[in-house]
């Protein structure tokens, strides 16, 4: 009896409530009431049921079988016991599955032992003619076939669980920013102080956003708000919260800062928006290099209707391919 080692096992992560439900249904040797243990699907003791009697035709053999998966000796038959092949695989295993952890180790090792088994005794298959070689393949398949179904079936349940999680810390991540953004808008705050908020949130912003954007730092002569690297190109920010309006004046001196970086590109945001004739001035037989990024782009990311990567995506298509650096990427328009 060769069987080499397995690495095809049952997902430990198999609910046990789930599992429970799937065998209501089950042959004489399901237990009901024992629920301190993950139980072994119905499908797969099926399985392994039919690959037992599939492999192995003496009774002796059959005893010895589940001695070698470390059965407990008080449950395995006699050796004069006078049931059927069929009711001693029977009775083990609905002795195994009323112990309180339901025999879930001594059935994973016979799934690891029948999964690959590989010895088929020439006297039972071939002289005798008790046993089809044809027939135990097909068994040995079809629990390979169940394993491989219930571990897929574990694994999108993870996947999905995971899913749900991650997006429920996105909502909760989100949920913290549009308060904090809504703050901001409070007349208790001095201009500096609703600046040096504003600059932090977009660090935050970002961040969760998974764009990593560095602190701020002077050069000489200029001041830059902060940077982050996207699709390989690095861009310089400024951000204005207390005008009304961004001057043609702020714009240009923007433009001026990215125009004088190797490769420049940079991103203005002004939660207030942008003139027509600020715009007109960085764009305006100019190579564009500034992207513009105002309060309402920002309410939409903060309300999950598009991600940041997403939005910027947009904005550097359209200065590509259309020259428009002032535009709405959920509406897909110009804004001026």
């Amino acid at each position: 009896m060769a069987c080499p080692p397995s690495d095809l096992n049952i997902d430990e992560g198999e609910n046990a409530n789930e599992a429970s439900a799937l065998v209501r249904a089950s042959r004489p040797y399901h237990t009901e009431g024992m629920q301190s243990a993950p139980e072994i699907p119905l499908d797969i003791r099926d399985a392994m049921h039919d690959c037992i009697l599939a492999v192995m035709w003496p009774r002796k053999k059959i005893i010895e079988f589940f001695a070698s998966v470390d059965c407990p000796a008080h449950l395995i038959p006699p050796a004069d016991t006078p049931l059927s092949r069929h009711l001693m695989v029977v009775d083990v295993f609905s002795k195994l599955s009323a112990r309180p952890d339901r025999g879930h180790g001594v059935f994973q090792t016979m799934v690891d032992r029948l999964a690959n088994w590989s010895y088929f005794d020439p006297y039972y298959f071939d002289r005798l003619q008790k046993l089809d070689r044809g027939e135990a393949l097909k068994t040995i398949a079809r629990l390979k076939s169940a394993v491989d179904k219930r571990n897929a079936a574990t694994q999108s349940r993870r996947a999905a669980s995971s899913d749900a999680q991650k997006q429920q810390v996105k909502a909760q991540d989100l949920s913290a920013l549009k308060s904090a953004f809504a703050k901001m808008y409070g007349t208790d705050l001095t201009p500096q102080a609703r600046g040096r908020l504003f600059e932090h949130f977009l660090r935050e912003l970002f961040s969760r956003q998974s764009i990593q954007m560095g602190d701020h730092f002077r050069l000489k002569g200029e001041e830059i708000d902060g940077t982050f690297k996207f699709e390989g190109e690095n861009y310089i920010v400024e951000a204005k919260w207390q005008d009304p309006s961004v001057s043609t004046g702020q714009l240009y001196k923007f433009a001026h800062k990215v125009d004088g970086k190797m490769h420049g590109r940079g991103l203005f945001i002004s939660v207030n928006g942008f003139s027509h004739e600020g715009i007109e001035a960085i764009v305006h037989g100019k190579h564009i290099q500034t992207l513009l990024m105002d309060g309402q782009d920002l309410s939409f990311v903060l309300e999950d209707l598009i991600s940041l990567e997403a939005m910027l995506d947009y904005k550097i298509r359209a200065a590509q391919t259309r020259g428009d650096v002032y535009v709405c990427a959920v509406r897909e328009t110009v804004k001026i």
